[in-house]
């Protein structure tokens, strides 16, 4: 059944793969590991590498066969991404408070180490400010997960974005 196929872009430790191994018919984790995928590529070949992911995430969500493909947070992939105009939405740790970048932070130490967090994700973390401005001017959709919630949470919310088109 063709369905209207939603692109999340979402921040480790979210509960992207958690979803989508108990939802393996409707959900499609899209999960490329681009810090080790990437490595020892020049410029380059990281442009074609994330245009070809890009692609291929394209002709995944050209079936309608999927509900929803997760994806990283990678801005190089989402670049590709919105030159093929595909519509994409962010769903983020809500960084606003401390108390909630703290329990993020414990959450992904938790899964993946310090060393992971300190060398992959703070810097990310720390241009989030930057990312939401783009985003907002891009007009595109941002959920935020509170602390001790899960995508698997913001799910009927978005599945409700189908029922309305």
């Amino acid at each position: 059944m063709k369905t209207k196929t939603r692109i999340i872009s979402a921040f480790p430790c979210l509960g992207k793969t958690s979803l989508t191994q108990k939802y393996k018919d409707i959900y499609f984790d899209f999960e490329i590991y681009e810090s080790r995928a990437t490595k020892g590529m020049n410029q380059l070949q990281e442009f074609e590498f994330f245009k070809n992911c890009a692609r291929n995430i394209q002709i995944i969500y050209n079936t309608g066969f999927y509900e929803i493909i997760f994806i990283t947070d990678d801005e190089r992939l989402l670049q590709e991404l919105r030159k093929l105009n595909l519509e994409i939405i962010h769903v983020i740790p809500n960084t606003n408070k401390k108390d909630d970048l703290l329990e993020y932070k414990e959450r992904v130490v938790a899964r993946s180490g310090l060393d992971w967090f300190n060398n992959i994700l703070l810097k990310d973390i720390n241009n989030l400010p930057d990312k939401l401005i783009k985003i907002k001017k891009l007009k595109e959709k941002i959920y935020f997960v509170e602390p001790g919630k899960y995508i698997e949470d913001l799910v009927p919310n978005i599945r409700r974005l189908n029922d309305r088109e």
